[in-house]
């Protein structure tokens, strides 16, 4: 009779498996290796003293440590951010592979003339089609050329200076050198708040170091529309306007188009 009245035994539980590792996990893991190895990769560009390392310190900064406003301010912002990030990265790599692969005679050496970074050329280049003079008036304002220079930004190292420089003071306004659409519009850690413009056959204009910036990506402008204004935003030690040219995404001299410009 006490045997009924005893509660019956209960089944030992057994130790629930271990479940393997989730997709989840392991796309962030391998995020997590891969910014590790890019990292490892920046400093031993930085302790060998490889030419191509402030490119890849402006590149890897831009990508690392991008503006909200950019990510989140706009429609289908972060696809532009990603898209300029992809473009930075890939100009840098190309810059390094052309170190690697240099030859003595083109290796650059403090006794010679240094080879421009691979994705810019030592040439000038016009386009088909007239510009306009990117600010209120025609007259040379150019206070940096193209090419070699010390940093500006008090750095030992030289750097390939991708344009020219446009004396202007702080809200003056700044022009689209030609018809064209915005292809890029936001801020970058370099460049500060600018604009790249699409124009025919591929050509591109580049306007950095703004004030204010008056339109989108996306968006269509006219010759001598006003773009923004000049500012000082980025890596600038005073207020001015930095003016690229790019025809089919190489970088080129843009002081003859310029001295032609109307």
């Amino acid at each position: 009779m006490w045997e009924n009245a005893a509660p019956p035994p209960q089944p030992e539980e057994k130790p629930r498996p271990c479940r393997p590792k989730s997709e989840e996990d392991l796309v962030l893991w391998a995020q997590v290796l891969l910014c590790l190895a890019a990292i490892g990769f920046v400093l031993a560009a930085r302790a060998l003293g490889w030419p191509v390392y402030p490119e890849l310190r402006r590149a890897f900064a831009a990508a690392l440590q991008p503006e909200q406003s950019l990510l989140l301010g706009e429609e289908r912002g972060l696809l532009r951010f990603t898209e300029q990030t992809a473009q930075e990265l890939a100009d840098a790599a190309r810059s390094m592979w052309e170190d690697v692969t240099a030859t003595p005679e083109t290796a650059r050496t403090r006794h010679s003339q240094p080879s421009p970074p691979a994705y810019a050329s030592e040439e000038s280049y016009e386009p088909a089609f007239a510009l306009y003079f990117p600010l209120p008036g025609q007259h040379d304002r150019r206070t940096s050329g193209y090419g070699w220079r010390t940093d500006p930004m008090g750095g030992l190292e030289e750097d390939f200076h991708i344009g020219n420089d446009l004396a202007a003071a702080e809200g003056t306004a700044v022009l689209a050198a030609a018809d064209g659409v915005v292809r890029m519009a936001g801020r970058h850690k370099s460049y500060g708040n600018y604009l790249r413009v699409l124009h025919a056959d591929g050509d591109e204009t580049l306007y950095a170091h703004l004030q204010y910036l008056f339109v989108r990506a996306g968006e269509a402008v006219s010759a001598g529309q006003t773009l923004g204004t000049v500012g000082q935003t980025g890596n600038a030690t005073g207020p001015h306007l930095h003016f690229e040219i790019l025809h089919r995404g190489l970088r080129y001299d843009p002081a003859a188009a310029l001295q032609h410009a109307s």
